[in-house]
């Protein structure tokens, strides 16, 4: 393909890819044989952008079912309607749920909104299941014993109510149709042409699962995995849950064999107690390097020293201040305010900072996320962490660094570089006027055209 009059690092030039760059120049030809040579009228050419955390199966999944994020508190009503309108009689499946709009669910209180089929509601921290007593039944949970995660009652009764059930549920309740193929679609319009899923439980079986994914064609993007001990080829993810803490010298032991082996860790850090536990853990391990802390959704500044003496690379995700600040603002603790998913501080401390979606927990789309960085606006547009706004052209590196380095130097447009490239619908500097309105033409992966908006202009010449 030949990209020709694309704006790359400040100048107007043509790009000549294969499934690397060939060459990038002021002015190419167009070379023998069938070409597609699109226009790209001076907007910008970037390298393709990665999405540094995110769930493939869950938020494939979320495709396919009832999302309540957007419901506001108090909306039970309106949830009930919802569940009512679905159609058919199999199971329905619920993403995005909190308390504030229908209460503490359990069992009971999921039949009072919908009882005449299976339901499971995950909450919007992905850590809760809660099914009504029609899904415990077609689950047979009554005769479950000695499960970890089941909560029961005073009477030893299961409540509904599924802690970190993830596989459990998986293997016993039907799989939700589709979904993947539509997902990389999605994100290939968004010019994502890599992501990192970090699921805390994949394996060598989700390994395999992708790549044979992507061989079918049903994933297009590049993915790295972070995942379970036995994962050959990718980092160490760390669950941590402040209710519920590991043994602290087991869980040093295991990140001493991680990182012997070469393997990031990555830690599952939302508050500040997970953040303070992963940090001893690393100190009692003596790992000093190859250290992500993903999320970073409290981070206070007297903190900030021992993520700089342990190497560690901080993977945010600005878009839950868009998506959930006013809630951050109702439950918060005041001290904890300034210290939300902190992204400016980190950077001038020079802890590195990359960005990410967390979907489905967050918002998928990346230019969504970036705007919320530059704004620190909160769903009801009030301005929340102001100190932590970073300029847009900053929000943009944190898609473009490596899978390798996140939150490192941005990746280029070179020969030799991998023709991952995605192409804006204006210039860069238009673009930086309201990041969040971007939109992509056209995106590549090893040269091959995974996505190409209506917009794009494109033709096939074959030169005489």
């Amino acid at each position: 393909m030949l990209i020709k009059n694309a704006e790359v690092a400040g100048q107007h030039v043509d790009v000549n890819c294969s499934t690397v760059v060939e060459a990038v120049a002021p002015s190419l030809p167009v070379p023998a044989g069938d070409v597609q040579v699109v226009d790209a009228q001076g907007a910008a050419l970037l390298p393709g952008l990665h999405d540094h955390h995110i769930h493939l199966r869950a938020t494939a999944a979320a495709l396919r079912s009832l999302d309540c994020s957007e419901f506001a508190p108090g909306q039970s009503t309106a949830l009930q309607t919802a569940l009512s309108q679905v159609v058919g009689d199999s199971w329905i499946r619920v993403v995005g749920y909190h308390e504030s709009i229908a209460g503490d669910l359990d069992a009971a209180a999921l039949d009072a909104l919908c009882a005449g089929r299976p339901v499971r509601v995950q909450h919007a921290s992905g850590k809760l299941w809660t099914l009504n007593t029609s899904a415990m039944r077609a689950l047979g949970l009554a005769g479950v014993r000695d499960q970890p995660g089941v909560e029961r009652d005073a009477h030893g009764r299961p409540t509904g109510r599924l802690w970190r059930m993830d596989d459990w549920l998986g293997q016993r309740v039907p799989a939700v149709d589709g979904g993947l193929q539509d997902l990389s679609q999605q994100l290939a319009s968004f010019g994502i042409t890599g992501v990192t899923d970090t699921s805390y439980n994949n394996s060598e079986a989700t390994a395999v699962a992708f790549e044979q994914a992507r061989q079918r064609g049903e994933l297009q993007q590049h993915v790295r995995l972070l995942g379970d001990d036995g994962l050959r080829v990718g980092g160490l993810k760390i669950m941590l849950d402040e209710d519920d803490l590991p043994d602290l010298e087991k869980l040093a032991a295991r990140l001493a064999r991680a990182h012997r082996k070469g393997r990031v860790v990555a830690f599952h850090c939302i508050s500040h107690i997970e953040l303070l536990f992963a940090l001893n853990a690393l100190q009692l391990a003596e790992v000093r390097s190859g250290v992500r802390i993903e999320h970073g959704g409290v981070i206070h500044s007297e903190v900030i020293p021992q993520l700089l003496e342990c190497g560690a690379t901080v993977v945010t995700q600005p878009g839950f201040i868009a998506q959930r600040g006013e809630r951050f603002r109702r439950q918060a603790a005041p001290q904890d305010l300034d210290a939300l998913y902190p992204y400016a501080s980190l950077l001038a401390a020079g802890v590195p900072v990359a960005a990410s979606s967390d979907a489905p927990y967050g918002p998928l789309n990346p230019w969504h996320n970036m705007r919320a960085a530059v704004e620190r606006r909160t769903e009801a547009e009030q301005s929340l962490g102001r100190r932590e706004c970073v300029p847009p052209s900053e929000a943009l590196r944190g898609y473009l660094a490596s899978p390798e380095r996140p939150g490192g130097e941005a990746r280029r447009i070179s020969p030799g570089a991998p023709a991952d490239l995605c192409l804006l619908d204006r210039s860069l500097g238009q673009a930086y006027e309201d990041i969040g309105a971007v939109n992509v033409n056209l995106t590549l992966v090893a040269g091959r055209e995974i996505y190409a908006s209506s917009a794009s202009t494109s033709s096939v010449c074959s030169p005489k």
